[in-house]
């Protein structure tokens, strides 16, 4: 089994996570409430309208009165049903994100005893910053992951800036969407850390590879892009030639683990 370093990559997802929860449930009563005051006025004034139609005569100012509380009730519902939809949107995008990340952190840890996991690897070389969402490291070689947990499916060319995600909605409705293409960044990526590791006098390369674990397809014309973890696994094991002696392995090893 590959020995992990850093924390899990989607700690830090979990805890935002959590904090826009917080903030639903914060939204949560505000939202009930605003409910009742629609539906009071709501009620009220199609009372009013019901009487007049019967013989009865209820006065104009309750019939105000009454409309005005559904207005405000509406008002306020719709200011609350907005920031509650809001943070459960974020929620349930960082779930999918945090479930993607699992799986692959899962199956990278089954490699041989002879790879190294690096999570969340934060990199800064002349003011290009970036995260790595995942380093291999081992003597065959380094590799460099991020990982998408986009749903739909994805298209796109490997020479695009921008590639398309269309997902179905459970009607059956189709939404085409644009996404940066990750194959860029995980190039600049590549780059970056080659860069800090030159500086540490490490003269190395290192292949980047680009996972999208709950999409339901993925066409790009690149073999650098796989649908699921098991796809990556392969890739990474299907090197097999030692390029970085043991030495070599250990200094890199300690850089990282210092950044």
């Amino acid at each position: 089994m590959a020995k992990v370093y850093g924390n899990n990559a989607h700690n830090g997802n979990a805890q935002l996570k959590r904090e826009y929860e917080e903030k639903m449930q914060a939204w949560k009563g505000p939202k009930t409430i605003s409910n009742v005051i629609t539906m009071i006025g709501f009620i009220g004034f199609m009372g009013t309208i019901l009487l007049s139609f019967i013989g009865f005569m209820p006065s104009v100012k309750s019939a105000v009165e009454f409309w005005f509380i559904a207005l405000v009730g509406a008002v306020m519902k719709s200011i609350t049903n907005s920031r509650y939809e809001k943070y459960k949107g974020k929620a349930d995008a960082l779930d999918i994100g945090i479930q993607g990340e699992e799986v692959i952190t899962s199956t990278l840890t089954s490699l041989p005893d002879e790879y190294m996991i690096f999570n969340n690897v934060a990199l800064n070389y002349n003011r290009q910053l970036t995260e790595i969402d995942c380093i291999v490291l081992s003597c065959y070689g380094i590799w460099v992951v991020e990982v998408k947990s986009y749903k739909g499916v994805i298209h796109g060319l490997a020479a695009n800036d921008m590639w398309s995600r269309i997902k179905t909605s459970k009607s059956g409705k189709e939404y085409d969407s644009e996404i940066k293409n990750p194959l860029k960044q995980v190039e600049r990526q590549v780059q970056i850390l080659s860069n800090v590791l030159y500086r540490k006098g490490i003269r190395t390369t290192a292949q980047g590879y680009v996972v999208f674990p709950v999409a339901e397809n993925v066409n790009v014309d690149s073999d650098k892009v796989f649908l699921n973890s098991s796809q990556l696994k392969r890739e990474i094991l299907s090197y097999n030639q030692v390029v970085l002696p043991k030495d070599r392995v250990e200094t890199i090893r300690d850089v990282l683990t210092q950044l």
